[in-house]
């Protein structure tokens, strides 16, 4: 029988949810207030000409801005800098005068897409970076792999010396010392998960990242007590935690812990109301990753995948042979695993679409550069699955690649939506994404940071001689 924890709602700063602000019903004024009103607009000085010189206008492009709301038709973006100055409809932001027009009628405009989890491999990162910035996902977050140069990699990025999406990273996660996965931290007392969460914050880890799953019964968990202690000693220093889970037992102890963000979903069974509520009133999020959990089945169910080019461009080369080897692909489909894969996906996939149903948080996280998840194209595969398995709309699964994956990384972020002020990361697609969710591959132009960027898949690196 499952214990229901006592949970505790988290004072940290990251994980506190702002309640949505209520607007006030308007007033009715009197009819000769109204008039007097109507008098005062119709008086006011027109608003002065936007002055275009240096800037870079979008007009005519239906807007879908990455928070939820009703696209905006014939709109007008106005980029100066790195930033957004004006967005919204023709009527209500004029074409500047000046500056970069790009007539894009008939297009659909964006917010450059925010990937939650990613793992990059050590001396690859260039190459998972240049495929993402092709597929204009150009905020990212490293879920707890970085080793190697990685890390350097990152900060050299960070430091615009390497083109790359924005990044967020977990350093290297936590797991049982025999757990999965291997090669993670894996304390064994509550004390040194302490001193490891207090090494990581003077690496300045935006997050800690820990795994918390069986990998198919065959390795054990981390205990409750050393997670409890990592959540413990990471809220001291203001880091949020972020867990990989599948088991709904798990998830119960996390939040008594103080977790709120999670990877995956419960995969072992149907959740009931009583863990809805707490989802709910905890303000948990989901990047479920469905995209990844089919991986394992879904090329060989669909070998035309491996006619895609941006597929191709992104599998490693001695992962894509295995692919392309029929008998490889039969044996995918008759694996005892994958028959236990199909069973926790179907129940995961019920868990995300009952969270979406009951107003929780889902954020997208494509779990690339894992199993068969290429760079760049598994973001735009994650955005299908939400829709197609997840039970998100088209706009509701752009919001979850937008300001809510936004939101899960920083607490005021600026980028992740198309309004004034905030980043001018942007895609231009050449066909309807709300029509066809996949539509978001048919980009016309990505702009990075106010600069259209030159896109093309890049090649993977040749190992030196």
């Amino acid at each position: 029988m499952k214990s229901r924890l006592s949970v505790r709602r988290s004072s940290g700063r990251h994980w506190m949810r702002r309640r949505p602000r209520r607007h006030p019903v308007p007033l009715r004024l009197p009819a000769t207030a109204f008039a007097l009103a109507t008098a005062l607009v119709a008086c006011a000085p027109e608003e002065p000409a936007i002055d275009g010189a240096g800037t870079i206008t979008i007009a005519g492009a239906t807007l879908i801005d990455g928070t939820g709301a009703p696209p905006v038709e014939d709109a007008v973006v106005i980029v100066r800098g790195d930033r957004i100055e004006r967005a919204g409809s023709r009527q209500d932001v004029p074409v500047p005068e000046g500056g970069e027009v790009i007539d894009a009628a008939g297009k659909f405009l964006i917010p450059g897409l925010v990937d939650v989890h990613n793992h990059y491999r050590d001396g690859l990162e260039e190459w998972s970076w240049g495929l993402q910035l092709h597929a204009g996902v150009l905020t990212v977050r490293s879920l707890g792999s970085d080793h190697g140069q990685t890390p350097a990699m990152i900060a050299d990025a960070r430091a615009g010396n390497v083109a790359a999406p924005r990044i967020f990273t977990a350093g290297v996660g936590f797991s049982h010392p025999e757990g999965f996965p291997p090669g993670k931290l894996g304390p064994a007392t509550e004390e040194e998960a302490r001193e490891m969460v207090r090494d990581l914050a003077a690496q300045e880890v935006d997050l800690i990242k820990m795994w918390v799953d069986t990998f198919l019964d065959t390795r054990p968990k981390i205990e409750p007590g050393i997670r409890a202690a990592i959540a413990n000693e990471a809220a001291r220093h203001g880091i949020p935690v972020s867990a990989h889970i599948f088991f709904e037992d798990d998830v119960w102890q996390l939040v008594d812990a103080g977790v709120r963000s999670f990877i995956h979903g419960v995969r072992d069974g149907e959740v009931g109301d009583d863990f809805v509520a707490i989802a709910q009133e905890n303000g948990l999020t989901f990047a479920p990753a469905l995209g990844q959990a089919k991986t394992f089945w879904w090329v060989a169910e669909h070998p035309e995948l491996l006619d895609d080019e941006e597929f191709r461009a992104g599998i490693q080369p001695p992962a894509l042979e295995r692919l392309l080897d029929p008998e490889n692909r039969a044996a995918m489909l008759a694996s005892e695993n994958t028959a236990k894969r199909r069973v926790a996906f179907d129940y995961m996939a019920k868990f995300i679409r009952r969270m979406h149903e009951a107003g929780v948080v889902i954020t997208l996280g494509s779990d690339s550069g894992a199993g068969n998840i290429a760079y760049g194209w598994g973001t735009h595969h994650e955005l299908e699955a939400l829709v197609d398995d997840g039970g998100l709309t088209p706009l509701q699964a752009l919001a979850a690649a937008g300001a809510a994956a936004a939101a899960e990384l920083t607490d005021d972020p600026d980028f992740g939506s198309v309004a004034e002020g905030m980043a001018a990361d942007l895609l231009l697609l050449s066909a309807d994404p709300l029509g066809d969710i996949r539509n978001t591959r048919r980009i016309d132009r990505v702009m990075q940071a106010g600069v259209w960027l030159e896109r093309g898949l890049p090649e993977f690196p040749q190992p030196a001689e």
